[in-house]
């Protein structure tokens, strides 16, 4: 599977991902063959881009729980937007409180690790699917931190308003990767968030809480490229920090112009990287809200060789079990010397070695069932 922007899509590349019109009404399944027709519908959607199968790779399985989730996005982006454009018309957002409740309910008390999913995203729509991506990560985080319901309800809401400036930013700078964006764009755009918060404060009836953590949020945003000592220490807020690791998670690996969207086990080393001077509290959260190295996942090694994950390591998600196709060995990346010689380079991606690997995968579990383990060699 790979990120194919909109102006590089030719005719006969396979769909990875459906694509619904601005009803929700799905136009083209998985795996269907793009046409000179859809691709000129896909740019009249404005899609940045869309997900592609490589041409050899197999239909990947999709479980009922992964159907669920992008049934749910698919939906809720339509309620986000009719909550924040209420709020620009001087409206009451009459869908805000049982749209954070409903996120709360599926998200913020989930027992295992949920599967999250990037959708396809247009300049029209990323704001409100940014907006609720940031939500639903943040309800998952806050939820393995067992925050209390009130602190919750209120960090979530945070997400699902915290953007709403964007939505004044011209599409010109919008499209615009950031590295290119002028100083003035920079302050442009800073302006429009800036905008986008005294609108929510004076137009709103929101909790305290709510605006706290939008305001502290933008602030925080903007000190993240500045050096250590120009920091503000004051008004630190583990609410606050949820906003952030969340809303820098779905940034870098969601699509974006002129620009190859991050892997999660990038973004992930991007967060836990101690100059990026997150929480770690909540990005420790985050490993145990999301799926980012679970258990049967085929990854690839910085040597090049390729192995399946046979367990989790709930302490450092990078130094699971691993078994080696190289050699048919189970390798203990927590163990020192190992990791020295075995780190994962990344979870791959193109489905048909995932197949290959998942096969793998459960003969190792027959033969642990069966008694047969003595057929894989551990090292």
């Amino acid at each position: 599977m790979k990120f194919v922007p909109a102006e590089e899509l030719k005719v006969g590349m396979r769909l990875a991902k459906p694509i619904y019109n601005k009803k929700g009404v799905m136009l083209y399944d998985r795996d269907s063959k793009l046409t000179a027709q859809g691709i000129t519908s896909i740019k009249n959607f404005e899609l940045i881009g869309i997900y592609i199968l490589e041409p050899a790779e197999p239909l990947p399985q999709i479980t009922e729980e992964d159907r669920e989730f992008e049934r749910f996005q698919t939906i809720a982006v339509f309620t986000i937007q009719e909550i924040l454009q209420n709020i620009i018309d001087g409206k009451t957002p009459k869908k805000l409180e049982s749209l954070t409740a409903e996120i709360l309910k599926i998200f913020g008390k989930f027992k295992g690790k949920i599967t999250f999913m990037q959708n396809l995203r247009s300049v029209e729509d990323n704001v409100y699917k940014h907006s609720l991506n940031v939500a639903i990560l943040a309800a998952a985080i806050t939820g393995k931190l067992d925050m209390d319901y009130e602190k919750q309800k209120n960090t979530v809401m945070a997400a699902l308003l915290h953007d709403i400036g964007s939505l004044s930013i011209s599409e010109k700078i919008a499209r615009k990767p950031f590295e290119e964006l002028t100083e003035e764009e920079v302050n442009i755009i800073t302006r429009h968030k800036d905008e986008g918060y005294r609108l929510l404060r004076e137009n709103c009836d929101l909790e305290a809480d709510v605006l706290k953590n939008i305001s502290y949020l933008l602030r925080d945003l903007k000190e993240l490229k500045k050096p250590i000592k120009e920091i503000s220490k004051k008004n630190k807020d583990i609410q606050v920090d949820t906003l952030i690791v969340a809303y820098l998670f779905d940034n870098l690996t969601a699509m974006k112009y002129g620009e190859e969207p991050k892997s999660d086990i990038a973004a992930y080393r991007y967060l836990h990287h101690p100059k990026n001077r997150m929480n770690q509290q909540i990005v420790t959260a985050l490993t145990y809200a999301i799926k980012i190295v679970p258990s049967g996942c085929s990854v690839q090694f910085e040597n090049g060789s390729k192995g399946i994950v046979l367990t989790e390591n709930e302490n450092d998600i990078l130094r699971p079990f691993i078994l080696s196709f190289q050699d048919n060995k189970i390798y203990n990346l927590s163990d020192g010397k190992t990791y020295e010689e075995y780190q994962i380079k990344d979870v791959l991606k193109t489905l048909d070695n995932r197949y290959v690997m998942l096969d793998e995968y459960q003969k190792y579990l027959d033969a642990l069932n069966k008694g047969e383990i003595t057929a894989v060699h551990f090292n």
